[in-house]
């Protein structure tokens, strides 16, 4: 019980993580024990508290903003005067960094501010060095319990991974069978859904026109459900394009499990064949198959080009006097330039007497070659090649361990060998399936009449070959003009920085 009558100001850190320990206290709960508390070490008078909900755990990934702070005042003198208490539930409350936390008590300590721990019913002076050493011990100890949660998380994710286990949300399509592991229910396993099953195989063959069905857009796709009354299953709300569109991307389909960016077979059924996945793939990487890209594009350079001044946008107005009413390109932003349109176009595209740049690059017969679609029989070759090599690795995985070191080296040269060439024939495999957006758009010949083909085009299309190949990461670069000031000479050849990279 206090004796003397000096009135503290005590200022609270109520911090409650998201888990569900057993342990867990509620920022009311906390708030309810630290008053009791005044009974016993007061008396005091409340500040303002500080609040934070998220863990104190240096693996966090959140920032906890009441806690710098907190830090921040306890350094300035803006938490009040010396002497006055801050109040914490438990030490774990604090910090399960020890930096973090000695630097608070540092803090605390240059302030001549108390530590009251609730849960300890016993008041901290940080100056006496019984108390700063208990203080930083219990915080020391707090930072080697989140390191061993830490440590077992990683090692059940880890376990999970080299199983094949599922993990993360059930996709749409599949169910899942738990175990107890741990005390906790795991998914160890899953299997397609009786009713969800079907609609994603409907979904991949709509969008591919695969398997004599009429290739539709995601959006047919996603109206078509909606008067179906096909929802979501969390909460039951309409699945729209977006949602479709990612649910066309997800690898676990296909019975692939991706960890951080790591890609391992998983143990369950696919629900989709490579090759439509492949082929929905392209669909998706097409520019071609936006079918309604807005009024306002109506030119194909206008978002092609760019100022070299200030790096905007480009706009096309009509031009004055000194260009005879002619449209030209202007600088959007800040009008750091005034280019006339005809000669950019006949530059940069032009016809069939006179190509241009992009028409004499499409022309050429080893980029014609290069669009060529890949030899079918070498991309069976990598995929036959791929599951032979993960067999064997399963295989060793699942195989007794070695008794002697000696054997348990030759096993784990022979995954760690196994795992590379898998490795390199996943790149190889990625890239002989890869989309190759420009050869959709161009015709079968494009050295015959590429020009005639041009011209014939909508400008959509237009629009999407000149923004591969007009780029900065495209094979000609990104087109941006100077001002004649800043150019050789006026000639729009001039006039144009090739900008690559």
């Amino acid at each position: 019980m206090a004796t003397g009558t000096m009135i503290r100001t005590a200022r609270e850190y109520l911090r409650v993580s998201k888990g569900k320990g057993k342990t867990a206290r509620s920022i009311t709960d906390q708030h309810r024990d630290n008053l009791a508390a005044e009974a016993d070490h007061g008396p005091w008078t409340w500040g303002e508290p500080y609040r934070d909900t998220g863990s104190a755990s240096k693996f966090a990934t959140r920032v906890r903003d009441d806690f710098e702070k907190l830090l921040g005042d306890l350094t300035s003198g803006g938490f009040g005067e010396s002497g006055d208490v801050l109040v914490l539930w438990e030490v774990s409350r604090l910090a399960r960094e020890t930096g973090q936390g000695v630097a608070l008590v540092d803090a605390a300590e240059a302030g001549g501010y108390l530590i009251h721990v609730t849960s300890l019913d016993r008041t901290f002076n940080p100056r006496n060095y019984g108390d700063r050493h208990s203080l930083i011990s219990g915080i020391n100890d707090a930072e080697k319990e989140a390191r061993l949660l830490s440590v077992r998380t990683l090692r059940g994710v880890n376990s999970a991974v080299g199983d094949g286990r599922p993990h993360g949300r059930i996709p749409f399509g599949y169910r899942r069978t738990y175990e107890l592991i741990d005390g906790r229910p795991r998914p160890v396993s899953q299997e397609p859904d009786p009713g969800e099953g079907p609609l994603v195989i409907e979904l991949f063959e709509r969008v591919a026109g695969w398997n004599g069905r009429q290739r539709e857009s995601i959006r047919a796709v996603a109206l078509d459900w909606e008067r179906r009354g096909i929802r979501s299953r969390d909460n039951g709300v309409v699945l729209t394009r977006q949602n479709l569109a990612q649910t066309l991307k997800r690898k676990a389909y296909i019975g692939i499990r991706v960890h951080q960016g790591t890609e391992r077979p998983g143990n369950w059924e696919p629900l989709i064949e490579r090759e439509l996945w492949d082929a929905v793939q392209r669909v998706l990487a097409d520019p071609a198959r936006k079918t309604h890209t807005g009024t306002q594009i109506k030119h194909v350079l206008t978002g092609v080009l760019r100022c070299d001044v200030c790096g905007g946008k480009v706009s096309l107005r009509p031009g004055g006097k000194a260009y005879d009413g002619r449209l030209v390109y202007r600088c959007w932003g800040r009008d750091c330039f005034t280019i006339d349109k005809a000669q950019t176009d006949r530059f940069l595209i032009g016809d069939a007497g006179h190509p241009g740049v992009l028409l004499a690059y499409l022309r050429r017969p080893d980029v014609a070659q290069d669009l060529a679609p890949d030899d079918d029989s070498e991309l069976s070759a990598v995929r036959a090649e791929l599951l032979r090599l993960r067999g064997e690795l399963e295989e060793l995985e699942a195989a007794e361990a070695p008794k002697t070191a000696r054997a348990r080296i030759r096993r784990t040269n022979d995954m760690e060998e196994l795992e590379a060439d898998i490795s390199a024939l996943g790149v190889r495999l990625s890239k002989l399936t890869a989309p190759v957006p420009l050869a959709r758009l161009l015709p079968d010949d494009p050295v015959a009449d590429l020009a005639g083909w041009w011209q014939a085009t909508p400008v959509t299309v237009q629009r999407a070959v000149a923004s591969i190949l007009l780029s900065p990461s495209g094979p000609l670069g990104q087109p941006r003009i100077r001002r004649v000031a800043d150019s050789p000479s006026a000639a729009v050849r001039d006039r144009i920085r090739w900008v690559t990279g």
